[in-house]
Parts: structure tokens; sequence; C-alpha cells
């Protein structure tokens, strides 16, 4: 009796000293707007914009504004489709702010030194 005894208590040491494996390694889900997108901004400045989204959300491309000058376009989408981009550096740059849902896109762009210099922009999938 006393050997079942110390078979029960070994066996349950051995199941309470197992512990459920993380699971983090998972992949994760792709960004549901991955993939070419394209627009035009306008307001205080005009222009036309293009990126691509990645799987993972980040999103890079390139502006041209209403004098022919060409800049970065960097920034990230979430899965829900809120946006965040910035467009140009140090005092050329404006940040881009939106929503994407479905195929289209629309927000609202700021200077980043003169927040009074703004407008909105709007675009889709390509």
């Amino acid at each position: 009796m006393k050997k079942l005894l110390y078979i029960f208590l070994a066996t349950s040491l051995i199941f309470t000293a197992c512990k459920k494996e993380d699971d983090s390694s998972t992949t994760p889900t792709p960004n549901q707007f991955s993939g070419n997108w394209a627009g035009t901004y306008s307001g205080d400045d005009s222009g036309m914009w293009a990126a691509t989204i990645s799987l993972n959300g980040a999103v890079n491309g390139n502006s041209t504004n209403s004098n022919g000058d060409n800049q970065t376009l960097s920034g990230s989408v979430t899965n829900s489709g809120s946006f965040s981009a910035t467009v140009g550096t140090g005092s050329l740059g404006s940040d881009f702010i939106g929503q994407l849902s479905g195929d289209t896109a629309n927000g609202t762009w700021k200077l980043s030194i003169d927040t009074t210099f703004n407008g909105t922009w709007e675009g889709a999938k390509q």
C-alpha cells in the first residue's frame, strides 16, 4: 500500500510540475491592409502620395508636393486601420494621421513645426 501511495504522489508531482508551454511563438496575424496604396492631400499644401503597407503594418513610400518636391513617407497602420505616418523630416516634415477602412483611407495632416499649416488626405488601395 505504501508503494501505491508513493507512486500516486510521484505521479501527482510530475503532473503539477509540468507547465503548459507558452504559445507566444505563433505567427502574428498579417495586417489586413497590406498592399499598395495611393492618394492625394490638400489644404495649406497639396500633392500626391503612394505607399506600400507590409504584412506587419509598416508603411513606406513617398510624397510629391505642389512644388514637385519628393519626400519619404514612413509610418505604421494597425489591424484596426489606425494610420500614422511622417512625410519628410525636420522642418519639412508633416504628420499624417487617419483611418483605413476596407479599400479606402482618409485623415488629416499638419506640418511638424507649425501645426497651423495643415489639411486633409485621402487614398485607396491599388
